[in-house]
């Protein structure tokens, strides 16, 4: 019987309280008259699979009612219905937004095969941290380095389009052959850069970005090997890039091959190079910090003059995107949760008044007979039910600030992985119906002793 006793806890504790008693009865005379091991086991399995399927159906019946209720509340208290769905949307849209971007700086791995190798090289002076590479240093450090499968170099551009229309003006970038390799991302149609293209006098080759392919050519993949005009030069299309490669930011649409001339290496503090580098297998981010170190110590004694107070950074490519939005994000972060909390606050303080404002309304339904555990239930499903309908306003107030993340500076899009306010909602609405349940869980022994309604007022209740 015991085990019975556990089985019946499937169904809701009013459900047992009211019929609990009789039904082990009844399954304790059954017991008693099966005469055989067969018997007995068949009286359980019919017991269990009877439990299993008429608990769920008490429970759906429930569920039914609650929402049921729960909708003509809404409906009786629109005005109610519509501060609490506000309150909390602002809250739930507010930490979407401030997640969704933070998840995409600081956790999301970068979109490149690899990120954990990628590193950035800079040049440190007194007062500097970071400052870009003169061609020189680039040039002589590329070729001591050892640590290093590629290291490239690269800088902004921006041409004009001449086409059949207007003139438009595009932004890019020009890198050497080795950023590609650094990266490990290839053209999906097409050659990448090769040394020959960053050899001055080479003929002008230009990559195509996915989105400048088929916005200006239309998706035609016959356009590589075509040409076309940026400035006052003709060029050669060489290729067309992954639509989700942005490099060096979200607004590239065509990249052309750096080429050094001669004077430019005549200059050691004519810094303008952004750098990316890939480490060789099994070399870590502090021997590769320790070489470039030497390294720039033996341009120091080479070049005193240029290079006396010159020495070599290495940061992984991660810490360059993160670093300087990372306390920015955290403190938004924060922000975000201190609105959320704030709006929890909020709708606790409507639920509590709400509740304070119909304990006669549940003063007569306690009479007439409904109990506490209905009453909390419906009370909690109602506070559910106003949080639940948020996050159908949260996604629209969030959904801009992920669009924006969407696309960046050496960075994955946002996914709105962990994105889920649909559940934020229902535990931000649910969790202050706490208040009114506390209060349910008490009740008095006047209301306890009324828990069937007497006559009268059953009477009156069937007139109704």
């Amino acid at each position: 019987m015991a085990m019975y006793r556990w089985l019946l806890r499937l169904y809701p504790a009013s459900f047992r309280n009211e019929y609990g008693e009789e039904m082990r009865a009844v399954f304790a005379r059954r017991r008693r008259d099966a005469r055989t091991a067969a018997g007995v086991v068949a009286l359980w399995f019919g017991a269990i699979a009877d439990i299993f399927a008429n608990a769920a159906m008490v429970h759906g019946d429930i569920l039914k009612q609650d929402v049921r209720y729960v909708f003509r509340t809404l409906a009786r208290t629109r005005g109610f219905a519509l501060t609490a769905v506000v309150i909390v949307s602002l809250g739930i849209g507010a930490t979407t937004s401030a997640f969704s971007i933070t998840d995409y700086v600081l956790i999301r791995p970068l979109p490149f095969p690899g990120a954990d190798r990628l590193v950035k090289v800079f040049e440190r002076h007194p007062g500097y941290r970071r400052m870009e590479l003169s061609p020189a240093n680039y040039r002589d450090w590329k070729r001591v380095a050892r640590s290093f499968e590629a290291f490239g170099a690269y800088r902004g551009l921006s041409v004009n389009l001449v086409s059949a229309g207007e003139p438009q003006r595009l932004e890019g970038a020009v890198f050497t052959a080795d950023v590609l390799t650094a990266l490990g991302v290839a053209p999906i149609i097409g050659r990448p850069f090769s040394e020959a293209d960053d050899r001055e006098g080479a003929a002008g080759v230009v990559l195509l970005s996915y989105r400048l392919w088929q916005t200006q050519f239309g998706g035609d993949p016959l356009v590589v090997g075509g040409t076309v005009k940026l400035d006052d030069e003709v060029y050669t299309v060489i290729g067309v890039m992954p639509r989700e490669f942005y490099f060096p930011d979200r607004d590239a649409r065509l990249w052309m091959p750096m080429r050094f001339a001669a004077a430019e290496f005549e200059d050691r503090n004519d810094n303008y190079l952004d750098s990316i580098a890939r480490l060789r297998r099994g070399v870590s981010l502090a021997a590769a910090r320790a070489e470039m170190d030497v390294i720039a110590a033996q341009f120091k004694q080479q070049y005193p003059k240029e290079n006396e107070r010159t020495d070599a950074a290495v940061f992984t490519l991660r810490d360059d995107v993160s670093e300087q939005s990372r306390v920015m994000l955290l403190a938004l972060s924060g922000a975000a949760a201190c609105v959320l909390l704030i709006a929890c606050a909020n709708l606790a303080n409507l639920l509590l008044a709400r509740a304070l404002g119909r304990r006669q309304e549940l003063a007569v339904r306690a009479a007439l007979g409904a109990g506490r555990e209905r009453l909390v239930r419906q009370m909690w499903r109602g506070a559910g039910g106003r949080g639940g309908s948020a996050p159908v306003a949260a996604r629209a107030d969030g959904a801009p600030s992920r669009r924006r993340a969407g696309g960046g500076s050496a960075r994955p899009r946002v996914c709105g992985r962990g994105d889920r306010p649909h559940r934020s909602g229902v535990r931000t609405g649910a969790s202050p119906a706490s208040g009114p349940r506390s209060r349910e869980r008490r009740p008095s022994r006047e209301r306890a002793r009324r828990r069937r309604p007497p006559p009268a007022i059953e009477r009156g209740a069937r007139r109704r």
